[in-house]
């Protein structure tokens, strides 16, 4: 083992340290509980009502029969990238219209992650008109002292659990100078709760054929 890798070892073990000190294992463990629990009380109801008393496939069918593929990624990056106003929930049950659908949601991990870059980009032009940067400190308050208590954990977490409008977080961590090579690494989990929410969804929809 070389100078470099013992080094690196090092500074893996003291930020492990520091972590544990600072509770972020629990604040991360306790908060991915509770938003599971949320999650699934309130999203599998509502696809399995979508599966079985409501057709979806036609209420969605006004979006993917009249709107070109390429355009709604447009969309889901733009909203990726700003407020995030629209679910992506609909974006992955948008998918399932595809014959290979966990490419397309690999895809949207993907936008989701360069979205969440873009909105990094946003912050620091924020930060560097003072008026601008005064009244966005203010309304996303909530987002940056959390992000200054727990760092990457945060990002993490919105990355990965619905409820934390991921792009606002990502802001707002900018806003606090936050290093974007840190947030090029714990981004990645943009894109693994993409595929994870597919898998989710799509099993829910395809009950039928699991359970025949």
């Amino acid at each position: 083992m070389n100078a470099a890798e013992k080094n690196i070892i090092e500074k893996l073990k003291s930020l492990h340290l520091r972590n544990r000190k600072k509770g972020v294992y629990g604040y991360m463990w306790w908060t991915g509980v509770k938003i599971i629990l949320i999650y699934a009380a309130v999203m599998v109801p509502v696809v399995l009502i979508g599966k079985y008393l409501i057709d979806v496939n036609s209420l969605f069918s006004i979006l993917t029969d009249h709107v070109p593929d390429a355009l709604v990624f447009v969309i889901f990056l733009i909203s990726e990238s700003t407020f995030g106003m629209i679910p992506p929930d609909l974006f992955v049950i948008w998918s399932a219209k595809f014959n290979s659908p966990f490419l397309l949601l690999t895809i949207l991990g993907i936008l989701s992650y360069m979205g969440g870059i873009l909105a990094f980009y946003i912050g620091r032009l924020l930060s560097g008109q003072k008026k601008i940067k005064a009244y966005s400190e203010r309304v996303l308050y909530k987002y940056i002292q959390t992000a200054r208590k727990w760092g990457g954990a945060f990002i993490i977490i919105a990355a990965l659990f619905p409820f934390s409008p991921f792009s606002l977080v990502v802001i707002a961590c900018s806003l606090l100078k936050y290093p974007l090579k840190l947030y090029l690494i714990f981004g990645i989990s943009r894109i693994i709760r993409f595929v994870a929410q597919g898998v989710l969804y799509l099993g829910i929809l395809n009950l039928d054929s699991i359970l025949g």
